[in-house]
């Protein structure tokens, strides 16, 4: 069983000293074409508020980085249907992202999903699973796309992404803010 989210904030400090209150919280803006959005009210630590409107690219981004950062999500039977039969769909996808600066295509299904013969996991799909793992291969190595396999448990798929949402954020906060990029000195 996965062990809860940190129940506190990012910690940021400087000189020894905790600044992490002087850092807003990011706003998530959700693409409004996501019809079963990612929910982030189970994180309060990291997401200050979310808000919908239409992206150019992506389901999810920060407020005040929507030129910079964008994140795709991906379930495993939209993966699957994606790659496969709307490959061409894909491939513009993956050009639009690479545009950003920070992307990322977070896969809700671990890596062990991706390559199990589809039907064992009650999918219906002449796709195998090889097809689609060196696809994700060949779009994050042409394109430079890091992708984040999760979880098929949507809540733990939805922690990741607020993690990596907020973490982005922060050290696009302090790196703007002259705090250079790290979370304490000597550290990450």
């Amino acid at each position: 069983m996965p062990v809860d989210p940190p129940p506190g904030r990012l910690l940021v400090k400087r000189m020894g000293h905790s600044i992490t209150r002087t850092i807003p919280k990011p706003v998530v803006i959700i693409d409004s074409h996501e019809l079963l959005p990612f929910d982030f009210s189970r994180f309060p630590n990291w997401i200050k508020d979310v808000k919908t409107q239409p992206l150019a690219a992506g389901d999810y981004t920060v407020e005040g980085m929507e030129d910079l950062l964008i994140l795709e999500r991906k379930s495993l039977v939209d993966l699957i249907g994606t790659v496969i039969q709307r490959r061409y769909r894909f491939i513009d996808l993956c050009e639009r992202l690479a545009q950003y600066r920070w992307r990322a295509i977070i896969v809700e299904a671990n890596y062990c999903n991706i390559k199990t013969v589809y039907e064992k996991l009650g999918l219906e799909t002449i796709a195998h699973p090889n097809a689609v793992s060196g696809t994700l291969d060949a779009a994050e190595v042409r394109y430079n796309i890091p992708i984040i396999y999760t979880s098929r448990n949507k809540a733990l798929a939805e922690e990741k992404a607020a993690s990596w949402l907020s973490k982005h954020f922060t050290y696009w906060y302090l790196e703007e803010h002259g705090l250079g990029r790290v979370l304490q000195s000597g550290d990450l």
